[in-house]
């Protein structure tokens, strides 16, 4: 009798294994994660970000006129090729939820992102960079108003929704969350994380969004900003075996 075993016999060896590791990690199955997504009820998170208590927050389920501004808001998207996210071997997009709730002026997820690479200055923050990470608020120059957009979790209808943050909040939000929660030092926190390729510089993610269940907000905000290809492996947890890069990018 052959001491070798087939692979027939490995697999069946490890399925119990690999049966209780996903168990375990249950956001591992595409199925769960959209679960979780669209139907999970989830513990109200505290706004993320440094503001007045009256700024208001988009809110889609509580909104008049919210499905045409919703459909605005995509449409817009569509126009300049930005946001409206969907997540691959799933039927969830994701959606900015954004707009002056004074005069009702929406705003596209292109015209977000660049208000938060150069938003309004306000001295309540000591410095650009510290407002760059906390000031989570968008200012409507058509009325001078402030306000919170929200991330929409549509399947074809809306199910859910967290608030948006730019990608400076977001990993300034999961780094904060790690270290507060068990002293960990990640993404670029932890020197180790720092890939340096010529004049360019990377971030390795070193995050598996199974650790960040009781967030909603920072493992949508992390997805909305991970490309297409990369997005599986956040998913499945090989992100951080593989080597990913956090949101692919070198700057």
């Amino acid at each position: 009798m052959s001491g070798i075993l087939s692979q027939d016999e490995i697999d069946q060896l490890l399925t119990p294994i690999n049966e209780d590791f996903i168990s375990a990690n249950p956001l591992k199955r595409i199925e769960n994660f959209e679960e979780y997504l669209t139907k999970r009820k989830y513990t109200p998170e505290e706004p993320y970000g440094i503001f007045d208590k009256d700024v208001s927050i988009c809110r889609f389920f509580n909104s008049n006129n919210n499905e045409n501004l919703l459909e605005d808001i995509k449409r817009k998207n569509e126009e300049q090729g930005y946001g409206n996210i969907k997540i691959p071997n799933t039927n969830i997009t994701l959606i900015n939820y954004s707009f002056c709730p004074n005069c009702k002026t929406n705003y596209s997820f292109k015209e977000v992102t660049d208000y938060y690479k150069n938003p309004k200055i306000d001295y309540q923050f000591k410095n650009r960079a510290s407002q760059f990470r906390k000031d989570t608020r968008v200012y409507c120059n058509n009325c001078n108003t402030y306000f919170l957009p929200s991330l929409i979790i549509s399947d074809g209808t809306p199910k859910n929704e967290v608030q948006f943050l730019c990608r400076v909040q977001t990993i300034d939000a999961v780094e904060i969350y790690f270290f507060q929660n068990n002293k960990k030092r990640v993404l670029t926190k932890k020197q180790k994380n720092v890939v340096i390729k010529g004049d360019l510089r990377a971030i390795k993610n070193d995050v598996f969004i199974k650790d960040l269940e009781e967030k909603p907000t920072l493992i949508t905000n992390i997805i909305q900003y991970t490309p297409f290809n990369c997005i599986a492996n956040l998913i499945d947890g090989t992100n951080v075996e593989k080597g990913d890069l956090l949101f692919d990018e070198w700057r």
